[in-house]
């Protein structure tokens, strides 16, 4: 059941984000990103168990930010993929700002959300720092990454899948370094990187179909 939800997820997410830039241009993608990064580290909250392996539920929203960025990027350049990076910052900031204040104030007697909230949204300094940091250095390399590769060897599937691959490594060992060393074993800390990894690399290379489709996309809507 959790297998086929994910394929799902898949499919809903990457047809999302060429949907939003189909009738948004690249404000469309701007917003996706911002959209996926708040909805995926809600989602991390969840574990779930997939072929056998323990993830986070958050992974499959946060690798469609980097189908986004790699189609800025094919679209309209290194520069504006750059862009995009701090979007995905703020919105991560802000969501934590402000859910912390919700939950300052009192609730009411007759409210039955409290707790839930607290539990979702109650500040882990590690992993807010970790996610920020691993999701921006990523994220600007992924952008220089492809801009290279696809300017040598004029191949999406390449530069795509090269460049997010990669990157989600770099991405998988800043955020489980930071978030998990210390608090548990190396090993542990190296089993947690590996599980992780194994799904971002299977969602990067599910995203490549969807990055050749948004490169046929003629007359897009820019806002």
């Amino acid at each position: 059941m959790n297998e086929f939800l994910w394929l799902i997820t898949l499919l809903v997410s990457f047809t999302s984000v060429i949907l939003c830039y189909k009738f948004l241009g690249k404000t469309g993608l701007f917003i996706w990103i911002a959209i996926a990064t708040i909805i995926s580290n809600i989602q991390t909250v969840k574990l779930v168990n997939l072929f056998g392996i323990e993830t986070s539920l958050g992974t499959i929203l946060y690798g469609s930010t980097f189908l986004a960025t790699d189609i800025l990027n094919l679209k309209y350049g290194e520069k504006t993929a750059k862009k995009s990076i701090p979007v995905g910052f703020i919105a991560m900031v802000l969501m934590t700002i402000l859910m912390t204040i919700a939950l300052v104030y009192n609730p009411s007697i007759n409210d039955f959300s409290q707790e839930s909230l607290k539990t979702i949204f109650t500040i882990n300094i590690r992993i807010t720092i970790a996610s920020l940091i691993a999701f921006s250095i990523s994220q600007f390399i992924d952008t220089i990454v492809f801009a290279r590769l696809h300017k040598k060897y004029k191949k999406l599937w390449l530069s795509n899948n090269a460049s997010t691959i990669f990157c989600q490594l770099i991405d998988t060992i800043i955020f489980c370094l930071i978030t998990y060393y210390g608090t548990v074993d190396f090993k542990t800390v190296i089993e947690i990187m590996l599980s992780m990894y194994i799904f971002k690399v299977a969602i990067a290379l599910l995203d490549t179909p969807f990055a050749y489709i948004s490169a046929k996309i003629k007359n897009v809507n820019e806002y």
